[in-house]
């Protein structure tokens, strides 16, 4: 009756429970400043990236973000580059880090909400290795 308690939620052990830590070495939170962008205008707008570290150990920090491929925004004034990187370097153990991605308009951009993509990376020893990651989304408004 093992496999259908199992099935049917039936009464758990004590040793069947067990403390789930997470793997996660990072906190996370996106903002922009301003708020937002204006449309049919060549202006930008800095996502800020906050990191804490939770974890007891220093890692080593970088962090990806990405546009979407249709729309006339980009990480240059051309609004060329979809993606990004920036290499931040090693964050001790509850410490904060703050990184600014400067996100352009044009004249070509349409109203709406885009979506941007925030991953951030711990990486082992180099930043050719990467231990875990942690994927944040947020709209960007144009207005």
């Amino acid at each position: 009756m093992g496999f259908l308690d199992s099935l049917l939620g039936g009464e758990k052990s004590e040793e069947d429970s067990f403390d789930k830590k997470s793997t996660n070495p990072f906190s996370v939170s996106l903002a922009f400043s301003p708020l937002r962008l204006s449309a049919n205008q060549h202006n930008s707008v800095d996502l800020i990236v906050k990191v804490k570290n939770i974890s007891p150990e220093t890692h080593l920090l970088s962090v990806d973000a990405s546009l979407p491929k249709d729309a006339m925004l980009g990480f240059d004034e051309a609004c060329i580059n979809k993606a990004t990187e920036k290499r931040v370097g090693e964050i001790g153990s509850g410490e904060f880090a703050e990184v600014p991605i400067r996100i352009w308009a044009n004249n070509q951009t349409k109203e709406g909400n885009y979506g941007v993509g925030v991953t951030v990376y711990s990486h082992y020893i180099g930043f050719d290795k990467v231990l875990s990651y942690t994927k944040k989304s947020a709209y960007l408004r144009t207005v």
